[in-house]
């Protein structure tokens, strides 16, 4: 079968590190890894231009002087005439490819996909993420135009063959707003590649003498972006709670994000920063040399829709995790089985470190039952064969 993955997002790119560029990636290398041969069309890029930084900075300093709602307004009418030239493009690409199948990875308010595949006569498979419209009006602002984005989330999941989504919860959500039959949407949680889980001992050896990280020390650690909605301030409220009756225990945080700045001054002022370490940005290819030094991995929070990747990291690297109780999580990981699930807050946090602290062989049993559980159902092939076999 010959597949056109289409990404008409204009900020994501095939070769970011960021979560959405590794989805599409892995998808991609899973579906030629079947048999498929996969024509790409990638609106974000398939190369990091650094250029494009300096374009996104020069129109973010112009938004402080335009009211948010107009901001987004006008955002939403150049995304509307992005799209329609998309849309133009993408037919005459698929008219010389003629490929099979249109598989899309959608994003808010973009329906060239969609109207290329009603043009041709071509089946359409859509892939949704998140509820974009809500996620777009509470990440970004509302717009006058917000009810495009809304249109076309429904057009689209009218008109596929199949919906792709990664949790029970965006199921639910898609088939409340659509009242489509549930067998035409399909849940598949986010996953690992087994073939990049290399850990350099030499390097591994090299972060735990910089951090001071003794095979005596039992180290709590996050990896990913840090932005507020990962809870990275929740651990490190955490943490100040655990330190009062434990000495040897160490946080990393690997990762960077908006909000770093402001958690290293929280760590200063809680007098942690002996104990508690911040790598910045690393290198994806590096993150396994991370966190094979550490034993408790923590996501603290997340949002109710998404399928967070790291707990798959986690799991492939066997370690022990505390994960928060959302549907997206719950639809892989059961409490006191695969880890320990808990409501964001300090409280259950710290209750939950200080059980794994205490319980060093209940954790080892969780971590493993977990790590066999993402290496049979929750690698990236896997991943490709269900998508595969529903757009049959």
């Amino acid at each position: 079968m010959k597949i056109l993955y289409f990404s008409p997002h204009p900020h994501i790119n095939m070769a970011a590190p960021s979560g959405p560029g590794t989805h599409i990636r892995e998808v991609i290398e899973a579906f030629e890894a079947e048999g498929h041969e996969v024509v790409r069309f990638i609106q974000g890029g398939e190369k990091i231009e650094k250029a494009n930084e300096k374009i996104a900075f020069k129109k973010r300093s112009w938004k402080r002087f335009i009211p948010s709602l107009i901001w987004e307004t006008l955002r939403d009418l150049q995304m509307i005439r992005l799209d329609r030239k998309i849309e133009q493009r993408l037919v005459e690409y698929v008219a010389k490819e003629k490929p099979d199948i249109i598989y899309e990875r959608s994003c808010y308010g973009m329906g060239a996909g969609l109207r290329a595949a009603q043009k041709m006569d071509i089946r359409y498979v859509v892939e949704m993420n998140a509820p974009y419209p809500e996620e777009k009006a509470h990440m970004q602002g509302k717009s006058l135009l917000q009810h495009y984005g809304t249109l076309h989330e429904k057009k689209q999941v009218l008109f596929a063959h199949r919906t792709i989504v990664v949790s029970t919860a965006m199921r639910d959500y898609l088939m409340r707003k659509t009242e489509i039959d549930v067998d035409k949407i399909l849940v598949v949680a986010n996953a690992v590649n087994p073939a990049q889980i290399v850990v350099n001992t030499a390097k591994q050896a090299a972060i735990r003498a910089h951090y001071n990280l003794t095979s005596e020390v039992t180290v709590f650690g996050f990896v990913g972006s840090i932005f507020p909605y990962h809870g990275v301030d929740i651990m490190i409220e955490s943490f100040h709670e655990i330190v009062r009756d434990h000495k040897d225990v160490a946080m990393l945080i690997v990762g960077d994000g908006e909000v770093l700045p402001q958690l290293q001054e929280r760590v200063t002022e809680l007098g942690l920063e002996h104990t508690i370490h911040f790598t910045g940005n690393v290198p994806h290819k590096e993150v396994y040399n991370y966190l094979s030094v550490m034993d408790v991995t923590v996501m603290a929070r997340s949002n109710w829709y998404g399928s967070p990747v790291k707990i798959f990291e986690y799991g492939a690297m066997k370690k022990a995790i505390i994960a928060p109780k959302v549907v997206p999580v719950l639809d892989v990981m059961q409490h006191e089985v695969d880890g320990l699930l808990i409501e964001a807050n300090v409280e259950e946090l710290t209750r939950s470190m200080q059980y794994m602290l205490h319980n060093p062989e209940r954790r080892q049993n969780m971590a493993a039952v977990f790590h066999e559980k993402v290496m049979r159902e929750h690698t990236w092939k896997r991943v490709a064969e269900q998508i595969l076999l529903s757009c049959q």
